[in-house]
């Protein structure tokens, strides 16, 4: 039986964040182009979110664990930043792209073959 103890509000793990974050790609903020860096702005909040609790194991090796932390540090410093910087669509483009990216680095590390895909 679950309890409340047991939960995490936004997610807890490596892969299952990383997972969680990327949901967040497929929900389009679809706005006039003048509330672009608001919106994605916003999608960095949300998506965010999943990165408070985002594990990253020794066993990894070290440039993967460095280039998670720091991808770690960016988003969530996006999500809410603190010296008036905002995010770009660009910017929301890499960040999925580099979630995607660490999926099959991950898979890589543990013996699973991997081919990246043509359409991302």
């Amino acid at each position: 039986m679950e309890t409340e103890n047991n939960k995490s509000e936004f997610g807890k793990g490596l892969t299952y964040c990383l997972g969680l974050f990327l949901c967040h790609s497929e929900r389009g903020y679809e706005r006039q182009e003048k509330d672009e860096v608001r919106d994605v702005g916003m999608w960095f909040y949300g998506a965010g979110d999943h990165l408070f609790e985002l594990e990253i194991p020794e066993s990894l090796p070290l440039t993967l664990r460095d280039r998670l932390s720091s991808f770690r540090d960016l988003v969530l410093h996006w999500r809410l930043p603190m010296d008036g910087t905002k995010p770009t669509a660009k910017d929301k483009e890499w960040a999925i792209n580099e979630a995607k990216e660490f999926l099959r680095l991950i898979d890589e590390h543990i013996g699973v073959e991997t081919q990246e895909a043509r359409w991302k």
